[in-house]
């Protein structure tokens, strides 16, 4: 007897998955509906279903020949395959000790022949099945060629949603990004605002002795000692030359004296360089010569400072939108980086926590500053390893002094970084990006300054993350189409061996090429799986009926989502196909002009398209409807208008549809 299945085993699992594929009560969608449809015509069943398995009930993603959406759990025959990762077939469920008491076989639909390709996404997890079934028993089951098809079909699955999930993921990093960006701005200008006015310093200085009388606060916004008098030239020598004019206003007043205002930088030993702004007024003789100046100084330095950060924030978008490799993101974000800081060294470490190993990429340096990149180990950061792990900053504010660092305080100060910070960058939860920043002098950090790289960090891993995610789609879109040919590569080699004692070939005949058209339309969307445009749609139809040059196409660009990109493929394969057999192009001079263009009307754009034949024979009209006339009365994706006519010079088609409906994505 078969070993019951426990419907709890790996239900946290499962259930973690079923939400990180974020799939449950979404709306159809194309690539499913494909797959239920050949899983249900290969093997030679009235049902086909992409069954989910949750706690309580299962879902089907697509079915095909059944009608609910989904059924308790204690109707789930699915929910047995999860067992196992071995295709399941039960040819009789009335008489299997596991399904004979289930109502789906007792009562209608009263299913008999259950088969089931488990669906196993990453770290082995079954999430749900691929399953045919019949309402006969079947104690044949399936031919071993039925077998394979439908395991790689459930793999099929798998690979769309795994899909969707990067597809997902780069949506979601593209809205983190968006939102970075938007609070950033947004909150740049109410931080500056807040800033604190800064000290205040006063001066008065004689210019004929050039002494000055200074107060207390001016002293120590200029670092010197305090004392009441100094020479002007202690505080002269201290300003940055290149920065001296960095802004400068003046206004004379009536009564000849001169309002100036002057912002520049000063070279301090405690903090290296600060922002001042200085505003005096200065007073002349009856002669008009200056005789003295008598203002303030202020201390400006973080207001400056802030107004650079906000703007590298606003430069580091800019830059990482048109890279496209790991280093060179990081060497631009760590340019920004130190700048914006007056750091020494600032760069980023990739973090391999299987190797317990950080490979630093090419950093931004000051001049005569060694680079540190290459790979570094974990357990080099020793005592600070747990705070960086947990996702806490870490801030040295100087080795020479910091227990931590005492058995290599030499070495990093040799390095020109006497004051370090590590900023790691988590993503969901898990320690894989840092951020360092180096001062060669002492530096006093503040809570702006740390928030900036932790900003900037985070636009880094968003943008790394997003590159990943980009090649990993282009990875797994060249896997899917791998797959995808395998598969109608194998349905087309049942198809001629079922088909083969059917006399009339031109049915198989016309069943491989639509097999074909189908296939060849897979190929244009995976190249972008957010759709085609009509012209490369149309194109395709050229190419692969060699009429290159009896095909006249015009149109705008249009981009069509992959149910309407899917749905003008087998139209336009349908109308090449008679067009060869029995229009135009069954005549050497034979021309076929294809036209659309978009209607602005109203409520909806309205996507008209026209097929026109000329110099093939007199067009007549079918006498019995096909699958592929049935296809063509149906227009685009089953909605709009179509109008057909037989007239001369030759068949024509109009057809209308929504442009919304085309564009969809599913």
């Amino acid at each position: 007897m078969p070993t019951p299945y426990d419907p709890d085993s790996d239900l946290s699992r499962r259930l973690e998955l079923l939400e990180a594929y974020d799939i449950l009560n979404t709306p159809p969608e194309q690539e499913f509906d494909d797959v239920v449809l050949v899983a249900s015509e290969a093997c030679e069943t009235p049902v086909a279903l992409v069954s989910l398995v949750e706690d309580q009930r299962q879902w089907f993603k697509a079915r095909i020949g059944f009608e609910a959406c989904d059924t308790p759990i204690e109707q789930s025959v699915c929910r047995h395959s999860l067992a196992s990762a071995e295709l399941l077939v039960i040819p009789d469920l009335a008489a299997d000790p596991r399904t004979k008491d289930n109502a789906l076989v007792t009562l209608p639909p009263n299913i008999r022949f259950y088969a089931g390709a488990p669906l196993i996404g990453p770290d082995d997890i079954a999430i749900g099945t691929l399953c045919v079934i019949d309402t006969v028993p079947r104690p044949e089951g399936l031919t071993e060629s039925q077998k394979r098809i439908l395991s790689a079909l459930a793999r099929q699955v798998i690979a769309h949603l795994e899909a969707r999930r990067v597809s997902h993921r780069k949506d979601e990093l593209f809205r983190r990004q968006k939102g970075l960006s938007a609070s950033i701005r947004a909150g740049a200008h109410k931080n500056l605002a807040a800033q604190e006015a800064g000290r205040v310093g006063t001066f008065e200085i004689d210019i004929a002795t050039g002494e000055m009388e200074v107060s207390a606060e001016l002293c120590r916004i200029f670092d010197v000692p305090v004392a009441p008098r100094y020479p002007a030239s202690v505080f002269e020598s201290k300003v940055v030359e290149e920065d001296r004019d960095l802004r400068s206003t003046e206004e004379t007043r009536a009564d000849g004296s001169a309002a100036l205002e002057v912002q520049y930088r000063i070279r301090t030993e405690q903090d290296g360089m600060k922002w001042i702004s200085r505003h005096a007024t200065i007073q002349r003789d009856e002669n008009g010569v200056v005789t003295r100046m008598l203002g303030t100084v202020q201390d400006v330095t973080e207001q400056i400072r802030a107004g650079l950060r906000m703007q590298a924030l606003l430069d580091l978008g800019d830059r990482l939108r048109d890279l496209d490799d790991v280093k060179d993101m990081a060497l631009a974000a760590a340019d920004l980086l130190g700048r914006a800081l007056y750091a020494s060294r600032a760069g980023f470490g990739i973090v391999d926590r299987k190797r317990q190993a950080v490979e630093i990429l090419p950093e931004w340096r000051a001049p005569g500053i060694a680079s540190v990149a290459g790979p570094h180990y974990l357990r080099d950061y020793g005592p600070i390893l747990d705070d960086m792990t947990s996702g806490r900053t870490v801030v040295i504010s100087d080795v020479a002094v910091d227990p931590r660092m005492a058995d290599r305080a030499a070495r990093l100060m040799g390095l020109g970084a006497r004051v370090i910070t590590l900023t790691p960058i988590l993503d969901h939860g898990s320690f894989n990006l840092m951020v360092f920043v180096h001062h060669g002098k002492l530096h006093e950090w503040t809570d702006e300054e740390l928030a900036f790289v932790r900003s900037v960090g985070d636009r880094v891993q968003i943008a790394m993350a997003r590159l990943q995610a980009k090649n990993d789609q282009v990875t797994l879109n060249r896997e899917i189409g791998h797959r995808l040919k395998n598969t109608f590569a194998m349905i087309q080699a049942i198809a001629n061996q079922t088909l083969r004692p059917i006399a009339e070939r031109e049915h198989v005949a016309s069943f491989e090429k639509r097999l074909h058209a189908l296939s060849r339309a897979h190929d244009i969307l995976l190249v972008d799986q957010s759709g085609a445009t009509f012209k490369s749609i149309v194109d395709a139809l050229a190419d692969t009926m060699g009429m290159e040059g009896r095909l006249d196409v015009e149109g705008p660009e249009i981009l069509l989502g992959p149910r309407g990109a899917m749905s003008l493929g087998l139209l336009l394969h349908e109308l090449g196909t008679n067009a060869m057999k029995y229009g135009a192009w069954s005549l050497p001079e034979g021309m076929v002009k294809v036209r659309w263009s978009v209607s602005r009307s109203i409520p909806d754009e309205v996507l008209q398209f026209t097929w026109a034949e000329f110099g093939g024979p007199a067009p007549k009209q079918p006498e019995r409807r096909g699958f592929g006339s049935k296809l063509i009365q149906m227009g685009l994706i089953g909605t709009g208008g179509v109008a057909l006519s037989y007239d001369p010079p030759g068949f024509s088609a109009e057809m209308s549809a929504a442009l919304q409906q085309l564009q969809q994505a599913n």
